[in-house]
């Protein structure tokens, strides 16, 4: 406590508490809910809000937030493709675009930048929409959307309207949404034969980093000369808002993709931004690190190459949202969830988050790490899916079915993942272990037999303080042959 003001400090305060959700079943009951609490803050997966809520630590004004849920309306939910477009719902989440394979090579380059985003726990809940609206320069779709050239579609009672996404973007954080507008959905142009494009991004570790850098490239190439004829190279993470680049279009126009014309652009791509300088990266090392990825990348385009369409671990991503069983929850509400196969009714109390609310009535052994998404400790199944339940509002819970560590074991014997982790002693303090287990249990539900590959992709989002990481992977890579019955 800062004892001369009198003042706590900010890592004292209490952040903003969810007061109360409103859950509509329908877009249309949405809009009229908005415009009945205009104060009223919209989410879908919740995973950069319930952060920003956290971290609202000023002692004066209103600390009380209502939210508006997006999430899981069936209107909202879906991967629309026609002739032309692929439209991509509001509760659209990263790890469904990523299972959405085949559908156009420009979805492939959004596919690329959701793959970076976060961990698989993340992506079950984390939208695309979600990450525009957010408008962090930082936020790995907005380059790939940009370079895209791709639309958002907003609505609010007053009827909708249809923007340019390089037109959403007004400042840093800011977007072009008016008051009680909710943006619908995203459209993305489907490509041409002639079309090629890719997205890079560079971070400081190879799982859950915040990107230094971050782009998405788009190319037009003419049949018959070979000559470049749409050029659009949007760079993020190095200024207030992501942008296509002028200078680079100007430059690329009319020239034949080689790797002279590549060391070219990556010259000019340095000199023309002014990055940023914070935490992640210097503004020279964004610079230098601009110059060589552009030219790689453009090296890789010139020659043949083409993004993976694969599809990472999901770790039980599903679309199958439970409709809400209460349109208005608050503090007061009682919720009710099956909780390890058990009805469990309980009153929401100060437990903002679905982690709180676990360990108040009895799954205690689902940790609380960061309370960030960032360790994995709290990771429990949602609705089947792997989540973050530190992040997961316990309002959008309410009527869901929730697997915890506890949920594990059945009839008294463990599950075949915990006997590995026992016999490979895949433990050491034992704080990080539920968190694993939950979702090493989920992973081999949906693959029996993972790569290592696969196995540190899945496991990404969870951290052992204790290293033991090489313990964890030899229990996990040995299950296909173990006659565990994974």
């Amino acid at each position: 406590m800062n004892l001369e003001a009198g003042l706590l400090h900010e890592s004292q305060r209490l952040g903003t508490q969810i007061e109360r959700v409103l859950r509509p079943t329908s877009w249309a009951e949405a809009l009229d809910m908005y415009a009945a609490f205009p104060n009223a803050r919209p989410l879908a997966g919740a995973t950069d809000l319930v952060l920003e809520l956290q971290r609202q630590t000023d002692e004066t004004g209103d600390r009380n937030a209502v939210l508006l849920d997006l999430w899981g309306l069936p209107e909202c939910t879906q991967i629309d493709i026609t002739d032309s477009e692929i439209e991509i719902g509001c509760s659209v989440t990263h790890n469904q675009v990523i299972n959405s394979t085949g559908l156009d090579p420009a979805f492939d380059v959004l596919r690329m930048a959701c793959l970076e985003i976060g961990s698989a726990q993340l992506r079950n809940r984390a939208t695309v929409v979600g990450n525009i609206v957010t408008a962090s320069p930082a936020n790995d779709t907005i380059s790939a959307l940009v370079a895209l050239d791709s639309k958002v579609i907003i609505d609010s009672l007053n009827g909708s309207r249809e923007i340019p996404i390089r037109d959403f973007f007004t400042g840093f954080r800011k977007t072009a949404l008016n008051n009680l507008e909710l943006v619908r959905s995203i459209k993305v142009p489907r490509w041409d034969s002639n079309t090629i494009g890719t997205w890079f991004k560079v971070g400081n570790r190879s799982a859950q980093a915040i990107s230094v850098v971050h782009a998405g490239i788009v190319l037009e190439i003419d049949d018959v000369t070979d000559a470049i004829t749409r050029a659009d190279i949007a760079i993020g993470s190095v200024s207030e808002v992501v942008s296509v680049s002028k200078v680079l279009k100007e430059y690329l126009i009319g020239e034949k993709l080689s790797d002279e014309t590549a060391k070219g652009a990556a010259q000019i791509a340095g000199e023309a931004i002014s990055p940023i300088d914070d935490i992640r990266g210097t503004a020279a090392y964004r610079q230098i690190v601009t110059k060589t990825a552009i030219e790689r990348s453009l090296v890789g385009l010139s020659e043949g190459f083409v993004p993976n369409p694969e599809a990472a671990p999901l770790l039980g991503w599903n679309t199958g949202h439970s409709l809400p069983r209460q349109s208005n929850i608050s503090t007061l509400s009682d919720i009710s969830c099956e909780v390890n196969g058990k009805a469990v009714t309980a009153p929401v109390g100060a437990n903002s988050t679905l982690l709180g609310w676990l360990r108040t009535n009895g799954s205690t052994g689902t940790k609380e790490g960061c309370s960030e998404g960032e360790c994995g400790a709290c990771t429990v199944q949602l609705n089947g899916s792997a989540v973050m339940s530190c992040l997961t509002p316990t309002g959008q819970a309410d009527g869901s079915s929730v697997l915890t560590i506890e949920g594990l074991a059945a009839e008294g014997q463990l599950h075949p993942v915990q006997e590995s982790f026992l016999e490979e002693f895949a433990v050491q303090c034992g704080f990080c272990t539920p968190g694993f287990l939950v979702a090493a249990a989920t992973l081999l539900e949906e693959n029996n037999n993972p790569s290592d590959d696969e196995i540190e992709s899945a496991l990404a989002g969870n951290l052992c303080r204790c290293t033991g990481y090489y313990s964890i992977i030899k229990s996990l890579r040995n299950s296909g042959d173990t006659g565990n019955g994974f």
